[in-house]
């Protein structure tokens, strides 16, 4: 049990320094105008499922965490998380890896997850019509439609109406902590607040990671046992397995494939659902439970689907 336990604390420590890294990049970013109007517009242009599923890719759930935070804040659309969730690999691809069984379908797994998370961001982004943070030629002004603020400004702020849309002087930094007016901050008064918010997510992450943990090892087995004649309906539960958040569902992915249990369809079902610990920190949020159900839908449904359609190409070949 213990084992389990510092287990968790491992893998919620490697997410750690993401959170931070995020987190100061919020704060210097709601400190300097330019490089927040240019930041913004990248995970808010074009590009942003395609520089997700590039991003996220990267064995390593702390970028799905980072997108989720700042999903949360606004500053993504739905189909860029999507994406980010869905490239996510976590520690599937070490465990392919080092295994002479499996490391030669590593590439399948790659390609077919960033491409279908550009596919899928893409395409959810064209049905996402919420309004992100976006800024006009003075740098420190966001305007966001009166219909549909992406928050509740609690400290002191300067409004202009402007043909339905509210132009709003922020006064608040990361996660509506107050900032200096003048923008002059100690190096303290920096650092204090992402130091803080990393640490608040860290024992939430530390918490999650040791329940779902402990359940992994007691019904990861029975799981196994489970799975192993259903055929093409493996992909609902493998799908189902990967949205446990937590790394350990991942590892049980690959090691099932690796030993024959489950097929390649199905572990790909699985990776794909699977973002990591990123769905506890989405789930965190609980004001906006209706949206996070809804993804969780989508990430269930996105793996799913890929599934049963690999299922009948991997048997066709």
């Amino acid at each position: 049990m213990w084992d389990i336990v510092l287990d968790s604390l491992i893998d919620s420590a490697k997410a750690a320094p993401f959170l931070l890294a995020i987190y100061l990049l919020i704060e210097f970013l709601e400190s300097n105008g330019k490089a927040k109007n240019k930041t913004i517009r990248l995970l808010n242009g074009k590009a942003a499922p395609l520089v997700a599923g590039g991003i996220g890719i990267i064995p390593q759930c702390g970028f799905s965490v980072m997108a989720t935070d700042l999903y949360c804040q606004n500053y993504l659309k739905t189909g860029t998380l999507i994406a980010f969730f869905i490239a996510t690999s976590d520690e599937a691809l070490p465990i392919l890896l080092t295994d002479k069984d499996t490391v030669g379908i590593v590439w399948i797994v790659l390609l077919v997850k960033i491409v279908y998370a550009i596919i899928l961001g893409y395409l959810i982004n064209l049905l996402d019509k919420r309004n992100l943070y976006k800024l006009n030629d003075a740098d420190s002004i966001v305007t966001v439609k009166d219909s549909n603020k992406p928050h509740d400004h609690s400290h002191e702020e300067e409004h202009f109406e402007n043909d339905g849309e509210t132009t709003v002087h922020l006064s608040d930094g990361c996660c509506h902590h107050e900032m200096k007016e003048d923008g002059k901050k100690t190096f303290w008064s920096f650092v204090k607040h992402p130091l803080l918010h990393t640490l608040k997510i860290f024992v939430y992450i530390f918490v999650v990671n040791a329940i779902f943990g402990l359940l992994m090892y007691y019904f990861s087995e029975p799981i196994k046992d489970a799975t192993a004649t259903m055929g093409v309906f493996q992909s609902f539960v493998t799908a189902a397995l990967g949205l446990v958040p937590n790394c350990a569902s991942s590892v049980v992915i690959a090691g099932m494939y690796g030993e024959g249990i489950i097929t390649l369809s199905a572990c790909l079902a699985g990776l794909v659902s699977n973002s990591g610990i990123a769905l506890a920190v989405l789930c965190k949020d609980r004001k906006h439970w209706r949206r996070n159900l809804l993804i969780i839908a989508i990430m269930y449904l996105s793996g799913v689907v890929l599934g049963i359609c690999a299922y009948f190409v991997e048997t066709a070949i």
